[in-house]
């Protein structure tokens, strides 16, 4: 028994002792009746489930689109296709 429980069931004997009026000669019995509490609370607390936190993902703060994957250069990566330039942007006239 570790001492911590030990001196749980120390307290709540001690506990059980004064509710009663501190009478003489029932210390075992007040030791027993704390132990089976204390282990009770024990084997009741080993029957609940862990509590397992959620954590979300950090929400995307921008809505730029993703890069495409790079592929590697080598010979059987080149691709027959040119890239397409792209087109400017057009400029609105200025107001007078």
């Amino acid at each position: 028994m570790s001492v911590d429980v030990e001196q749980r069931i120390r307290d709540r004997a001690y506990a059980i002792w004064l509710e009663e009026g501190r009478p003489h000669g029932r210390d075992a019995d007040h030791w027993f009746q704390a132990e089976r509490a204390i282990l009770a609370e024990a084997a009741a607390v080993a029957d609940v489930a862990p509590v397992v936190a959620v954590v979300k993902a950090p929400r995307k703060t921008t809505n730029a689109k993703p890069r495409a994957a790079v592929k590697s250069i080598g010979p059987e990566a080149t691709t027959s296709e040119p890239t397409k330039a792209r087109k400017p942007r057009s400029r609105k006239p200025a107001s007078a």
